[in-house]
C-alpha cells in the first residue's frame, strides 16, 4: 500500500527539516513495521510503500526542528491508500525569534511603543532575583538590542502578550483594547509581563466577574491567591485586595490578574498567556503532538499563529528562523 504524508508548519507552510525519523507501528502491539526511515524533508510530500496486511498502524514522526507527532491511525489494506496533510509544532529551542527592529515596527505597534516610551528601569520578572533592570528605556536601539537568552524569551512573550492583548476588545463597551489600558511596564519574563494600568480595567473585570453569565462564552473567574508572590516585594505591605479573570480557549487563554495597591491611583497588572498550560495541552492534543516540558514563548507563538494566522495584518513583531 502507498503512504503519503504532506507535513506543513501550523501556518500551512510545508516543512524543511534536515532530519525526519518515520517509524510504522502496530497499534494493537506496537511492533514496528519495516526499517526506521530517515528522510531530509524538503517541501514536498513523503511517501512510503507498506506491505498490505489486516492491521492497523501509526506512523511516528520525529522531526529535528518540529516536535514528535503521530499520524492518524489507518488500516494497511492491500491495494489501498493514505493520503494526510498533517501540521507540525515548532520545537521551541529548535528555533530563534528575527525581531523587526524598533523603526520598522509597523502603526499596529504604536500602543506598545508608547508604553515603553514611558517605562523607566523595566525589571526582568523574577522571582528569586527581583529587581535586575532589562534597560533604562526600553526603545530605539536598546530595544533593537537586547540580546542573551533571558532578555530575548522575555522581548518575545512580550510582544506574544501585546499582540494577544491589543488584539482582543474589552467585553463591555468594546471600544477599546485590553492592552490600551497600560500605561507603564514594570516587568517582563518568559511568560508574563506586570505593569501599572488605568484603574478603569480593574473595574471593567470586576464587572465581567459580577455578570458571568452574560460573559461566560469568552471569560470565566479564576483565583488571584496564586498570583500574590508576583507583586513585586516593595508593593507587597501595600496590596489592599486582588481580582483575576481568565479568557477561554476561544479568546486565547490569557490571564488579567489585577492588584489594588494602598495610595496608587494606578492598579498592578499581571498579565499571561496559558501559564496553566491548558490551552497547550489543548492544542498538542488536537495536533497529536507529545508535550515535552512547560509553556515557551515559541509554544505561544504556535498558538498565536494556528488561531490568528490568517487574520490581515496579522504581525508579532518578529518570526522564528
Amino acid at each position: 500500500m502507498a503512504v503519503r504524508f504532506r507535513l506543513a508548519d501550523v501556518s500551512g507552510t510545508p516543512i524543511r527539516d534536515p532530519a525526519t525519523f518515520f517509524t510504522f507501528r502496530k497499534v494493537a502491539d506496537n511492533r514496528q513495521v519495516g526499517d526506521q526511515m530517515q528522510v531530509a524533508l524538503d517541501g514536498r510530500p513523503v511517501q512510503f510503500t507498506l506491505p498490505g496486511s489486516p492491521d492497523v498502524l501509526v506512523c511516528e514522526i520525529d522531526p529535528a526542528r518540529f516536535r514528535f507527532a503521530r499520524s492518524p491511525v489507518f488500516f494497511a489494506t492491500p491495494g489501498t491508500s493514505v493520503d494526510e496533510t498533517l501540521r507540525l509544532w515548532r520545537e521551541p529551542l529548535a528555533w530563534a525569534p528575527r525581531f523587526t527592529a524598533w523603526d520598522d515596527l509597523p502603526r499596529s505597534f504604536a500602543t506598545l511603543q508608547k508604553a515603553l516610551r514611558a517605562s523607566p528601569d523595566v525589571t526582568f520578572f523574577d522571582r528569586a532575583r527581583p529587581g535586575r533592570i532589562v534597560a533604562p528605556l526600553l526603545v530605539k536601539e536598546t530595544w533593537n538590542g537586547l540580546a542573551g537568552d533571558e532578555a530575548t524569551l522575555a522581548k518575545t512573550s512580550l510582544l506574544n502578550l501585546f499582540y494577544r492583548l491589543d488584539s482582543i476588545q474589552e467585553p463591555i463597551g468594546r471600544e477599546r483594547s485590553w492592552f490600551s489600558f497600560v500605561r507603564r511596564i514594570v516587568a517582563i519574563g518568559r511568560e508574563r509581563m506586570l505593569a501599572m494600568v488605568d484603574p478603569e480595567m480593574l473595574r471593567l473585570v470586576n464587572h465581567v466577574r459580577e455578570h458571568l453569565d452574560h460573559f461566560a462564552t469568552d471569560y470565566e473567574a479564576t483565583p488571584a491567591g496564586n498570583h500574590r508572590p508576583n507583586v513585586p516585594p516593595a508593593l507587597q505591605p501595600d496590596i489592599v485586595d486582588m481580582v483575576s479573570l481568565k479568557s477561554t480557549h476561544r479568546k486565547g487563554n490569557f490571564q488579567l490578574t489585577l492588584t489594588r495597591l494602598r495610595g496608587m491611583d494606578d492598579v498592578l497588572l499581571d498579565a499571561d498567556i496559558d501559564e496553566s498550560g491548558d490551552l497547550l495541552g489543548h492544542f498538542l492534543d488536537l495536533f497529536k503532538h507529545k508535550r515535552t516540558g512547560g509553556t515557551h514563548p515559541h509554544d505561544i507563538h504556535e498558538i498565536l499563529v494556528h488561531q490568528d494566522g490568517e487574520t490581515p495584518g496579522f504581525d508579532l513583531g518578529y518570526r522564528l528562523v
